[in-house]
């Protein structure tokens, strides 16, 4: 029997009889729900912001917001119809890295065109505009994300809209800064894992934020940590705002074509975190980091890109700390405005 998952009555689950938070349930793994507050309680969202003791579900933050309004499927036709956009088209609905390098999914087309492939694909073809810069598409009055966590001017903020077809998947990954994400037409799953179980994340050897397992599979057999940790789940759908601690691993499935919007903010993880996270991973992380620092840093060879919008690996970043004193200058979207 399926539950309400929030306001309004909506089930938590999919085709199969289950959502994600069920099917990693029946794996052997434990898995809670996210924490609410009551709605439209800025100050609780920013006390959480604070305190950083987990991520938190918001509703009644945005109801005002143009976005909720008008960014819909027959808005994007009319608005955009005269503009090329490149999309993500055809992706793997399975595994973690690409198939091929990240590119090689790329299309140019008209935003007439993509909307119609995102409304019609199937989930094990997905496409996805993602990761655009939000005023490069939208009018940045359709949202405000400075009256919900204002900016201390000290850190730059950095907010970025995501387009998509049911079973676009952004895998179990780390983001060094806060995040506030709403979501604006559409449903989609939410994983969470706290940055302090970092280890039960099986990051690559050579990608410290980027984790090997698929949380849509769960193999305990070859991650046994996931059996040890605590996972929260969440399923996000118009109006809906999650706040994500910074660090704090998330995996994100669409469930219905999307729309989402997310503002980084605030100050990102240091490289002490990270040199401590690596330091009890083992002999092959240190190896595989050692390498990169020599191929691309030193040598500065071009590194693939199999993963969804892939960071530097560990060794470039540690490279580019000890040069700059930035470990995340190729890691930080905000750095690049």
């Amino acid at each position: 029997m399926s539950r309400p998952d929030r306001a309004g009555g909506r089930t938590e689950t999919d085709g199969d009889g289950q959502n994600p938070g069920q099917r990693m349930r029946a794996a052997g793994m434990t898995v809670l729900p996210v924490r609410r507050i009551a709605a439209g309680d800025v100050g609780a969202l920013r006390r959480a912001v604070a305190d950083r003791s987990g991520p938190v579900l918001c509703t009644g933050l945005t109801d005002r917001w143009g976005a909720l309004a008008t960014w819909n499927p027959a808005e994007l036709r009319r608005r955009h119809s005269e503009r090329q956009v490149t999309a993500l088209v055809g992706l793997p609905d399975t595994g973690v890295l690409f198939p091929q390098d990240q590119h090689l999914y790329e299309k140019t087309l008209g935003f007439t065109e993509f909307v119609d492939i995102m409304l019609t694909t199937a989930p094990s073809a997905p496409c996805y505009l993602a990761y655009r810069r939000a005023h490069e598409i939208f009018d940045p009055a359709d949202y405000d994300f400075g009256s919900l966590v204002p900016s201390s001017g000290r850190h730059p903020t950095d907010t970025r809209v995501w387009i998509g077809s049911a079973g676009t998947r952004s895998m179990l990954h780390s983001d060094l800064k806060d995040n506030l994400f709403c979501q604006v037409w559409g449903e989609k799953d939410v994983t969470l894992l706290d940055w302090r179980d970092s280890r039960a994340a099986y990051p690559f050897p050579d990608n410290l934020v980027n984790s090997q397992v698929d949380l849509g599979a769960p193999d305990l057999k070859r991650f046994p940590r996931l059996g040890r940790a605590r996972f929260h789940h969440v399923r996000v759908g118009p109006g809906d705002l999650l706040y994500v601690p910074r660090g704090c691993w998330h995996d994100i499935r669409a469930r219905t074509p999307s729309i989402s919007i997310n503002h980084w903010f605030g100050e990102p993880l240091g490289l002490a975190e990270y040199l401590r996270l690596l330091a009890v991973l083992g002999p092959d992380y240190w190896r595989s980091t050692a390498r990169d620092f020599v191929v691309h840093g030193l040598l500065r060879r071009k590194e693939s890109t199999r993963f969804f919008f892939s960071p530097a690996s560990t060794g470039k970043r540690l490279y580019d700390a000890l040069r700059s004193g930035n470990f995340s200058q190729d890691n930080d979207p905000s750095s690049t405005q």
